[in-house]
């Protein structure tokens, strides 16, 4: 008899569970935004997604967030194993998504992302918290300036996402094929859409615009990430209240992807040579790329008067460039 209710007990138990966790899926797919666990149906949406567990940046848990169509796996550093484990059997098997490699390519990265070949998953992000960069940091002449960064790991976790989702977005609103640099910027104009849909003001756009340009001035290498041009067109049009009418990010990209600037690798080339005659040559060459001059000063400007301020960077300006009155 004993054995008899111990039996019933345990079904009983199984029973609840088991509805509780289908209350749970059917509750989360109700609601987009909801903090998804690793347990749940799949939620495919276009909407923006607030990933509420990384506000905190001790991370503790990996999730799926929305990519277009599909989905991607957020995977913190200090959970990759059991992270990884969560991956259809078919990725699992491929060599890019194997632990080891995933370590070795992180390196002393805060942040990266794998894309995947498969119908339901869109990639994997890797979040390391660890590494997470507080300020960004530049020498102009014989002075060093520090920017000091806020919600770092937020915006390099919708940078990330921003990748993913721009690859699912060629072939329809975006050209089939983009070069690295071009993948680049437009992660960061995701990253402005979510900024400006989750926290209704721009301060952290233009802190992203700040740290691109000072990056830039740093070091002539960092170009390849240099998003403040084309975060400068999008600032320059629209305020905080004017994006948050693109509830779609896909509206946004389609409105704003044609103000774009269009420039060939040659054309990069010569924005280096600039920057590096600018910020890495001892003797100043006013002359030099003339033709190149007024679109650096155009976007270089903002931050240089947020670090020297207004009367002293025109003054800078005068004696570095030809072009400047």
């Amino acid at each position: 008899m004993l054995r008899y209710w111990q039996r019933s007990l345990l079904t009983l138990l199984s029973y609840s569970l088991a509805c509780a966790a289908l209350l749970a899926s059917q509750l989360v797919n109700a609601n987009p935004f909801m903090s998804q666990s690793v347990a749940i149906v799949p939620v495919i949406a276009t909407q923006a997604i607030v990933e509420d567990n990384m506000a905190n940046d001790d991370i503790r848990h990996a999730y799926y967030t929305p990519i277009a169509t599909k989905q991607a796996l957020v995977c913190p550093v200090s959970t990759l194993v059991r992270c990884v484990a969560l991956l259809p059997t078919s990725l699992q098997h491929q060599a890019a998504f194997s632990v080891a490699n995933i370590r070795r390519a992180i390196g002393r990265k805060s942040a990266m992302v794998l894309v995947a070949k498969d119908d339901i998953i869109a990639g994997v992000i890797i979040i390391n918290p660890a590494k997470e960069v507080t300020e960004q940091s530049g020498a102009i002449g014989l002075t060093t300036y520090q920017l000091p960064l806020a919600e770092q790991t937020q915006l390099t976790l919708w940078h990330e996402i921003g990748h993913l989702y721009n690859i699912a977005l060629q072939d329809s609103i975006l050209p089939s094929s983009l070069t690295n640099y071009q993948h680049e910027w437009l992660a960061d104009l995701y990253l402005l859409w979510r900024i400006a849909q989750h926290y209704h003001r721009l301060d952290l756009a233009w802190q992203q615009f700040h740290r691109r340009n000072l990056a830039l001035i740093n070091d002539s290498g960092n170009l390849s990430h240099w998003s403040s041009p084309q975060l400068q067109v999008v600032l320059s049009h629209y305020d905080a209240q004017q994006l948050q009418h693109f509830t779609r990010y896909e509206d946004f990209l389609t409105a704003v992807y044609p103000l774009m600037p269009t420039w060939s690798t040659r054309d990069m080339g010569e924005f280096s040579s600039l920057v590096q005659r600018t910020f890495g040559a001892v003797q100043s060459l006013p002359e030099y790329m003339f033709w190149r001059q007024p679109k650096l000063i155009e976007v270089l400007s903002p931050t240089l008067e947020q670090l020297m301020g207004k009367a002293e960077t025109q003054q800078w300006l005068k004696k570095q460039f030809s072009t400047i009155k």
